[in-house]
């Protein structure tokens, strides 16, 4: 018992101490949280319960209701990471276990809660146990993604990382069950199949997985369930959704923002901005559209750049296989949310996906507001935005009074620039990168027009006309405008 009051001791004083410092990776706390749980894997469930009153739980309350903006920052954080446990234990005054809890606890050890609860859902729900087991074998002697570098690419998956370390498990494990265990040398097997390069890495997730296994035999419940094998990427991704539900990105290219960077889909206000992993067997280049939906298992911020978050270890996720609960605010203009009304756009949406959503339009807070299961709240919120899209046109003119210097400089200047609009591209490359906006600008010289059509939201069709507007504005105050080939 002193050992116990020991550790919980370092565990209130070590969230103590990341409350009221620069936590140096945000999404190290459920890690924390994870390995905390880890450390004290032989003290008993039930003796933990038994503390759920104390201070530990007061203090994370304060936390979850403060009000300083350092706090508020982190506070959806820490909700995440203590729903993990909460989900566990029963509802006070009972310091029971839950079912869900009382099913766990009869698990071998997996290093953390989520990983634990993405194995008994595979057992339980999605007949992939093996397959589970084998993942997690391999992701537990893993803290970097430099292990897929080594990877040759046959192994590789169109599904993401997960299912790629699978295959080289599933290789590693087929050899190994061919042949008496006394024959079995990892070393010629990895030479065979290119794998030398990350060999030290596959014999620990090979003892780890032999560990696993004699586990699992001396299991009544899970002996059978353990050695079930699906192969089935959307099983094994439902099953790691059970623990990782909280680390589901959308591509931003998607939400017609910027190409190439997700952010977290989520209730959060907060927008938890991040990039894949470079070496992610999805991580794509600039001109290839990225994965529309992923789950990722590790969030890493670097000390320097806070801002954008790097997504470790991905799959791509179809949106159907997402079912938590969320609620999105589409924010709304005047403009767009008379095109929804007056085109039955609405309606149509309704229509399609009322049967699993609530989908209302609300005219105080001019927005769209989503609520029901992730995957169709993505999807719902896809097709308004797409039905929102426009072509809009018009024309660069010169509104200066006539005989006016600024009149005289524009309608010089504007002749000049329709022989060149190759000087747009930047504009029209950044607007279609940050806005998924597409400009198009035809000049003709023989008429003095210049024509520009946008097809994007009306809100950002205002903001593009603004910056047009902006440029003629610098137009009719320049006195001379070089050709860019000038100087050569």
């Amino acid at each position: 018992m002193q050992e116990l009051f020991r550790y919980l001791f370092l565990i209130i004083f070590a969230l103590f101490v990341l409350s009221f410092h620069h936590i140096e990776c945000r999404s190290a706390l459920p890690q924390n949280i994870d390995r905390l749980k880890s450390s004290l894997k032989h003290i008993d469930y039930q003796n933990l319960c038994m503390f759920r009153k104390n201070r530990l739980c007061n203090f994370l309350h304060e936390m979850n209701n403060a009000t300083s903006d350092e706090t508020k920052q982190d506070q959806e954080l820490w909700k995440r990471g203590l729903s993990q446990f909460y989900s566990i234990l029963g509802k006070a005054p009972s310091e029971a276990l839950t079912q869900h809890g009382i099913a766990l606890a009869k698990l071998p050890d997996f290093g953390s809660l989520a990983m634990s609860k993405c194995v008994l859902a595979s057992l339980q729900n999605y007949n992939c146990g093996r397959d589970m087991i084998s993942l997690s074998s391999i992701l537990s002697v893993l803290n970097t993604t430099v292990v897929l570098k080594g990877i040759p690419q046959h192994f590789k998956s169109s599904d993401g990382d997960f299912m790629t370390l699978l295959n080289v498990m599933d290789q590693i494990l087929l050899v190994k069950q061919s042949v008496p265990s006394k024959d079995f040398r990892l070393e010629r097997v990895c030479k065979a199949k290119g794998l030398t390069g990350i060999q030290h890495i596959l014999k620990q997730a090979l003892r780890r997985q032999t560990n696993l296994e004699k586990a699992f035999n001396l299991s009544v419940d899970y002996r059978t369930k353990a050695q079930i094998k699906s192969n089935d990427w959307e099983l094994i991704a439902k099953s790691l959704l059970a623990g990782y539900s909280s680390n589901v990105f959308a591509s931003m290219k998607e939400l017609q923002d910027r190409s190439q960077l997700y952010i977290r889909y989520n209730n959060s206000a907060d927008n938890d901005i991040a990039e894949l992993d470079s070496q992610s067997v999805l991580a794509r280049t600039t001109t290839k559209d990225p994965p529309s939906f992923v789950l990722v298992r590790d969030i890493r911020y670097s000390t320097s750049v806070r801002s954008k978050a790097l997504l470790s270890f991905v799959g791509e996720i179809k949106p159907e296989w997402v079912e938590y609960g969320i609620t999105r605010q589409l924010k709304l203009t005047s403009e767009e949310e008379n095109r929804l009304n007056s085109n039955n756009i609405f309606q149509n949406a309704l229509a399609k996906f009322s049967h699993r959503i609530s989908m209302l339009l609300n005219n105080t807070a001019k927005a769209a507001i989503l609520s029901g299961p992730a995957g169709t709240v993505f999807t719902s919120e896809l097709h308004l935005r797409q039905n929102m899209v426009e072509e809009f046109h018009f024309q660069l003119e010169n509104k200066n009074p006539p005989k006016s210097t600024q009149y005289t400089n524009l309608a010089r200047n504007l002749e000049s620039v329709m022989k060149m609009p190759q000087i747009f591209r930047p504009m029209q490359w950044r607007w279609q990168n940050q806005k998924q906006v597409i400009i198009t600008v035809n000049c003709n010289t023989s008429t003095k027009t210049c024509d520009i059509t946008v097809n994007a939201r009306n809100s950002e069709y205002q903001n593009v006309k603004k910056e047009f507007a902006s440029f003629l504005r610098w137009l009719q105050d320049c006195a001379v405008i070089r050709h860019p080939n000038s100087g050569k």
